[in-house]
């Protein structure tokens, strides 16, 4: 499908998965949707699965938005407080984006589905909003998380309860959001973009196409081998991607060691409850204590205003301001700009009101990083070890985080850093198919085909969360009171 095709379904008011292969165009299809429904009036409300990827498209988490924080089930608790201090927000917004769907749970998204119906008294999927999903299956599939944290939230009758339906239904609630019970209910629209936007010679672009196909060939194979081994110029910034935080760490604190200038260092300001600000700063990426020097290799964690730098963006610290005025780094971007870098906020917001902070200048250390932060990133030059890849998708997060063969340099290599999810395969065809029908009916019909149609208004469905036991009414206080 062509990006033209994808917008003017999207503008039609469609519900749609927006999916397709790096550099096919996802994040200016959903940007260039967002910026014509606000300047239509529409109350466009952005989140993302995680707190990393909220910050690639300034948006919220979808925990936040909703107010489901870190529940795992919705109880009649939460639902009252949920309508007292989201009503609001949730009541107002027309359109909801989900970007980075692929690491969103089934379970999870059916929460929103009920909380959504419940605000807005509205039996349809969702409450009647238009549901834009943006994402990729053959990245880093959801991590299983719905029993940790039982110190915060045990588990009860009502978890059992609602992940009986999923055994009825013969779904994996902990699998992907085609795993949910409102997916087929909501019936989106597959918009598969399949033309090509990077400027590139196409050899990586060919091996990512096969690694998706699950056809990966000795040309692949020997495409790769030409950057094994191939390290940096001298001079040029190169992000080290790792499997796991402790190499990455390791590598940063390393190269840091090795300048010999004056370290200076930068403490995180918080406010708020600690279980809170700790699970702020577990999704922001700056560390509690940024230590720089000048000459250090950064990364910028946020979009600019000014458009000076965006998330992700590489540069090197040349300086530092006066005592007197901060005494923030000064960073050259490869872009050329030379910013000062003050502290910026990373805010948990209930509703309207702040429940915690942390303030910090949104840099950390660029020479390492994990694959699974480096999600929805594009990088110019990276340098990883594949042959330490252990989970299904990493290999190709990792491959497709820079846009040409000539920004990728290899360490290791081995067969596990072609292995995608099973289910990404198996959904693959169903989703390319779908696409190609969507095409064809806008193409016969025009957006007609796709536009929703305004349903009789019907009864309101009942309370789908479990009604409260005699003697048990809600106390109305916020237990789950932790949101990304």
């Amino acid at each position: 499908m062509r990006q033209s095709e994808a917008l003017a379904i999207l503008n039609a008011g469609a519900n749609v998965f927006l999916t397709g292969a790096p550099g096919a165009g996802k994040t200016y299809v959903l940007n260039e949707f967002i910026r014509q429904a606000r300047a239509d009036g529409a109350n466009v409300a952005v989140t993302a699965s995680t707190g990393i990827a909220a910050t690639h498209i300034d948006g919220q988490t979808i925990h936040s938005w909703s107010g489901v924080g870190l529940a795992n089930v919705l109880t009649p608790n939460l639902l009252k407080t949920i309508k007292t201090r989201r009503r609001r927000k949730i009541q107002a917004a027309d359109v909801l984006i989900i970007d980075e769907v692929s690491m969103m749970h089934a379970w999870l998204f059916d929460m929103v589905d009920q909380v959504c119906r419940e605000v807005r008294h509205d039996p349809r999927p969702f409450g009647g909003l238009q549901v834009v999903l943006s994402g990729d299956f053959f990245q880093l599939p959801p991590v299983s998380v719905s029993g940790r944290d039982r110190d915060v939230l045990p588990p009860g009758p009502d978890f059992v309860a609602s992940r009986e339906r999923y055994a009825k239904a013969g779904l994996n609630p902990e699998g992907f959001v085609t795993e949910s019970l409102v997916w087929g209910e909501l019936a989106p629209v597959i918009c598969y973009l399949t033309e090509q936007h990077r400027q590139d010679d196409g050899r990586l672009l060919h091996v990512l196409t096969d690694i998706r196909a699950g056809c990966v060939d000795q040309d692949d194979r020997d495409a790769l081998v030409t950057r094994l081994g191939v390290t940096p110029q001298p001079g040029e910034v190169a992000v080290h991607l790792f499997p796991v935080n402790r190499q990455a760490d390791n590598l940063n604190d390393s190269r840091l060691a090795r300048i010999g200038e004056e370290p200076h260092e930068f403490h995180a300001e918080q406010m708020g409850p600690a279980h809170l600000v700790e699970r702020l700063k577990r999704n922001m990426l700056a560390p509690e204590c940024l230590v720089l020097k000048t000459g250090a290799a950064v990364m910028a964690l946020r979009n600019d205003a000014d458009h000076q730098y965006v998330n992700g963006s590489l540069g090197t610290v040349r300086g530092f301001a006066n005592e007197n005025k901060g005494g923030w780094p000064i960073v050259e971007f490869e872009n050329g700009n030379i910013v000062t870098m003050k502290q910026a906020t990373w805010e948990m917001m209930d509703g309207d009101t702040v429940m915690a902070s942390v303030a910090q200048v949104p840099l950390r250390c660029a020479w390492a990083i994990t694959i699974h932060k480096s999600q929805g990133m594009t990088l110019d030059r990276a340098v990883m070890d594949l042959s330490r890849t252990f989970a299904p998708g990493m290999g190709y997060v990792a491959l497709s985080r820079v846009e040409r063969m000539s920004g990728l340099y290899l360490a290791g290599v081995n067969e596990r850093m072609f292995a995608v999810s099973a289910d990404a395969v198996m959904l693959d065809g169903d989703l390319r198919g779908g696409s190609q029908a969507a095409s064809a009916r806008l193409g016969d019909e025009g957006v007609a085909a796709v536009r929703p149609q305004t349903p009789p208004q019907d009864e309101p469905t009942a309370v789908i969360a479990p009604k409260p036991p005699p003697g048990d009414e809600p106390s109305g206080e916020f237990e789950q009171a932790e949101l990304f």
